[in-house]
């Protein structure tokens, strides 16, 4: 009898904790959704979300005839990165999202030929009054002068502080740069008239030797410098000082191989794309936060998409909405951030780009999106649907082969 008893109170218990156990993983956003219409629904945000908003607002605003013309004011940068002298791309985009070119200005620096392999070649300062680039192909940067056309003045060039610069990053009056050849970050603070000055205890080594990083951050508040390490599978993480310098790197092992570009989704989280080593269908993407001592703790774990090198990523304006281009499969895939920052993929294969699509962005209109497809020396063009989805619109062709990075406002 009492035999009977302990079986079925250890029965009751297990049941308990296996309950337990399932709810926690549902409030912790570990389980993905178990249909469409249930990720639907929690994407929905009961209506709320403001990214599905824009979406309707969008759609409205641009459907008329007679607001198919210039909307005066939005642009897209890129740097066609050509060999000797390294220039800035300016194209001006219309209220239905397609490109018109609007000009180019030198860089005041060089090129190296080829794409470079990372995000944020480019970058812009919040209100989109300064532009800074890298020129890899002498090690220095560049700052510009943002007119009300869109078009460019050259501020300043300063060398990088170290070898091969591939990614920039803007916060206040700070810039930092990642020098991939030489493994090194280093800062400046931007003066009067766009000038760059060198910040006296900025330079700090990442993880290791050939680490090969493609991308340098700070976080939204700034108080974080981030970089991703491919070869070492690492996140790196830099704290800011009161004087612009950063205190050497704390590194903590990625959850998911190749870690490449990343961006940041309702403020604090970390999105990051997982390029497996360029593993045919093995893609994912991980959601990481930044805890106080500087390690990134993940989420819920890497997310697969079934996708050929995820590389770059975009988050869209409110944070909802992640999009990851599949350089090895020439396509995007969406993915919802949760509140507690947890990723559920959306569509596998939102939409479809030209070849190998790299850098990606979302507008200011947080309706269209663009990649950079170099490969088929264009710029692919999309509008967003609800639910994670891109309908494809007409791109721009005669993009240079080497072109890299994107910036827009």
């Amino acid at each position: 009898m009492r035999k009977n008893y302990l079986l079925k109170a250890s029965l009751g218990i297990a049941i308990w904790l296996t309950v337990a156990s399932c709810n926690k993983k549902n409030d912790m956003g570990m389980d993905p959704a178990n249909s469409k219409t249930n990720l639907e629904e929690m994407i929905s945000e009961k209506g709320a979300n403001p990214d599905e908003v824009a979406i309707s607002e969008n759609s409205v605003n641009i459907s008329a005839p007679e607001r198919q013309g210039s909307n005066g004011g939005h642009f897209i940068y890129t740097e066609n990165n050509c060999v000797g002298i390294n220039q800035i791309m300016r194209y001006k985009i219309r209220n239905n999202g397609t490109l018109d070119f609007a000009g180019s200005t030198a860089s005041g620096g060089n090129g190296t030929g080829k794409a470079l392999g990372s995000q944020g070649a480019l970058a812009l300062n919040k209100d989109h009054t300064w532009l800074f680039t890298v020129n890899a192909g002498d090690n220095s940067i560049s700052s510009f002068k943002v007119h009300n056309d869109g078009s460019l003045s050259l501020a300043h060039t300063v060398n990088s502080k170290g070898m091969i610069p591939v990614s920039i990053t803007v916060h206040n009056n700070l810039v930092y740069v990642l020098n991939r050849g030489s493994d090194n970050i280093h800062g400046f603070k931007i003066g009067p008239g766009g000038s760059l000055t060198d910040i006296e205890g900025s330079t700090q080594s990442l993880s290791g030797m050939a680490v090969d990083a493609p991308q340098i951050s700070f976080t939204p508040n700034g108080d974080w410098i981030l970089v991703t390490e491919k070869a070492t599978n690492t996140i790196s993480a830099f704290r800011v000082k009161n004087n612009g310098a950063v205190s050497q790197g704390i590194f903590t092992p990625s959850v998911g191989q190749t870690p490449f570009g990343f961006d940041f989704a309702r403020g604090r989280f970390m999105i990051v794309t997982n390029a497996v080593g360029g593993a045919p269908g093995a893609g994912s993407v991980t959601s990481y936060i930044n805890l106080s001592n500087g390690k990134a703790k993940d989420v819920n774990g890497a997310v697969p998409n079934g996708q050929g090198a995820p590389c770059w990523m975009a988050v869209s304006a409110f944070g909802r909405f992640a999009f990851a281009s599949n350089t090895g499969s020439n396509n995007i895939s969406s993915y919802y951030i949760a509140p507690w920052g947890a990723l559920y993929l959306i569509q596998a294969v939102a939409g479809k780009s030209g070849l190998a699509p790299a850098d990606i962005v979302v507008a200011a209109n947080n309706y269209h999106v663009y990649a950079l497809t170099a490969k088929s020396n264009s710029i692919s063009a999309f509008s967003r649907n609800y639910f994670g989805g891109l309908k494809t619109i007409t791109g721009i062709e005669g993009i240079p082969s080497s072109a890299t990075g994107l910036a827009i406002y």
